[in-house]
């Protein structure tokens, strides 16, 4: 079973919040995984907020084993489909890159770890297996 990590979930690693300890679990049991716009995502934060460079994010992920799932056409149009299934008609604010996560998690057979409740609850109603992580800051 691949564990395919969101963005929260992985940063939550990196800087040591309470989902750390059980991100490290799946990690050191192998086969764990980050769609290409999760990575986007973590670098992105670490950079801008943390003042991480995006090398020093590229190293860890290399380092861990983490497998980085490109995003191809069938994912894309998952990922539009969750959201327009589930952002405006449900009221919550589901955001592209969960979508994308929660598609490659879908079409993949994969299971999501995230503590992101809008993502736990959308990836559930889309059938979707979940780790469900401790509260990040």
């Amino acid at each position: 079973m691949t564990v395919l990590l969101d963005a929260y979930a992985f940063i939550a690693y990196l800087k040591g919040e309470a989902a750390a300890s059980a991100v490290s679990s799946f990690l050191w049991a192998g086969d764990t995984a980050l769609s290409a716009v999760q990575l986007a995502e973590v670098i992105d934060r670490m950079e801008r907020v943390q003042g991480v460079a995006a090398d020093e994010v590229e190293v860890a992920v290399s380092a861990l084993g983490i497998d980085v799932l490109a995003v191809d056409y069938p994912v894309g149009v998952e990922a539009g489909r969750i959201r327009a299934r589930h952002y405006l008609p449900t009221g919550r604010t589901l955001s592209l890159a969960d979508c994308v996560c929660i598609a490659t998690a879908v079409l993949g057979g994969h299971t999501v770890a995230t503590a992101d409740p809008v993502l736990l609850t959308v990836a559930k109603a889309e059938g979707c297996a979940v780790a469900e992580l401790p509260g990040s800051s």
